[in-house]
């Protein structure tokens, strides 16, 4: 029987990853450390993924152990022994610690094809977690792969204690092809593809900074769910137009052009969807990691820039970012204090790596400004 072993039993643990791989017949083994999930999923031996696109079907899942990570141990490092694959989707400050037992397991396996993936939602992040394994397992056997991944399902929170997942009717699940080892498997919603770099920014620069850009604008203009906040003229207008943007810069970059439209009118649709109930905080939480140089933001605004391309509407949601207040985000208050006691052209400086004397930085500074008004003229309603 083939063997996945899942680090994070949580949303997009069960709803993409486990839910993908078990329909598949793979035995789905996950480890997490919430106590809570644990026993529950023990005890019920199910879960529910609820699929949420132009109907609603929900379909069981069943096929699966789930192990806590510190305590069963033991358990786990037999079951990464005998894994065709192993997967975290533990989020990016977490997952680099998993390194260690990781590497324990594989280094107890048979010399036979086995694949590491790091599904954390930054760029090539099975690549950082080969090196941190590395540290602990060296050399690499070759029959151990590192492909990197792109997963693109909408997955909103989902009630702590929950069985069952709400998720996107929506598959995207993308692997470099040249680093994955052994032979290809035939998988519903599994694509393997060649110039992977090419098909992350496709996303990163169109799904996530859509959100984003729905998220700050959406946050800043008082809406609570991103599907309000795109019927919003005003952050449509802008979204489209970082849209375009977006789409020029991947054209030229080697993406089809027809390709792209049609990816982007289903996105459009996938934003609208009411029914997942998905909100403006989770899209926009944590907003110093989507600021980053390489992020969904600030990325395809110096791509742009850097090829003599447009990036207007770019700036706007570079903009709302710098301006996330939320109060139960303390990334957002730690940008806000950033910004009071260092300067936006600090933040801009250290945080985005935008050069201060760029085009770049001068729009988004008159973005900020103008937002600034915005925010205080909607503060003035409440």
């Amino acid at each position: 029987m083939n063997i996945i072993v899942q680090f994070g039993a949580g949303n997009v643990g069960r709803g993409h990853i486990g839910h993908i791989f078990s329909k598949a017949g793979y035995k789905v083994v996950f480890a997490d450390i919430d106590e809570q999930l644990i026993s529950l999923l023990r005890e019920k031996g199910y879960y529910i993924v609820r699929l949420i696109g132009e109907s609603i079907r929900e379909e069981k899942v069943e096929n699966f152990e789930v192990y806590h990570i510190d305590r069963d141990r033991e358990k786990i490092l037999e079951y990464i022994s005998r894994a065709n694959i192993v997967s975290t989707a533990v989020g990016p400050n977490i997952y680099l610690s998993l390194a260690p037992i990781i590497a324990e397991g594989l280094a107890l396996h048979k010399a036979e094809p086995v694949n590491v993936m790091a599904c954390e939602n930054f760029f090539r992040s099975t690549e950082r977690l080969r090196l941190e394994i590395s540290k602990y397992l060296s050399p690499l056997p070759e029959w151990i792969g590192f492909p990197n991944v792109e997963i693109g399902r909408i997955i909103p929170p989902t009630e702590r204690g929950s069985l069952l997942v709400n998720v996107e009717d929506y598959n995207e699940f993308l692997i470099e092809k040249s680093t994955f080892v052994g032979s290809l498997p035939n998988i519903e919603g599994l694509e393997f593809v060649d110039r992977f770099e090419l098909f992350w920014k496709r996303k990163i620069y169109t799904v996530n900074m859509g959100h984003a850009v729905l998220g700050y604008l959406g946050y800043l203009k008082g809406y609570t769910n991103v599907s309000d906040a795109i019927q919003d003229n005003w952050i449509r207008e802008i979204l489209v137009g970082a849209l375009y943007e977006v789409k020029v810069l991947l054209t030229k970059l080697g993406l089809d052009l027809a390709y792209i439209d049609s990816y982007i009118e289903v996105l459009l649709k996938r934003f609208s969807n009411r029914e997942l109930g998905d909100t403006v905080y989770r899209v926009a939480r944590d907003p110093i990691r989507k600021l980053k140089p390489e992020d969904r933001l600030v990325g395809p605004a110096l791509e742009c820039e850097k090829n003599g391309l447009p990036f207007d509407n770019l700036a706007f949601g570079i903009a709302g970012a710098l301006l996330f207040d939320y109060k139960e985000d303390k990334d957002a208050l730690e940008l806000q204090e950033k910004i009071k006691e260092e300067g936006l052209e600090s933040v801009l400086q250290n945080i985005c790596n935008i050069p201060l004397e760029s085009y770049l930085a001068f729009k988004v500074r008159e973005s900020y400004r103008i937002l600034e008004e915005i925010k205080k003229n909607e503060n003035s309603r409440l």
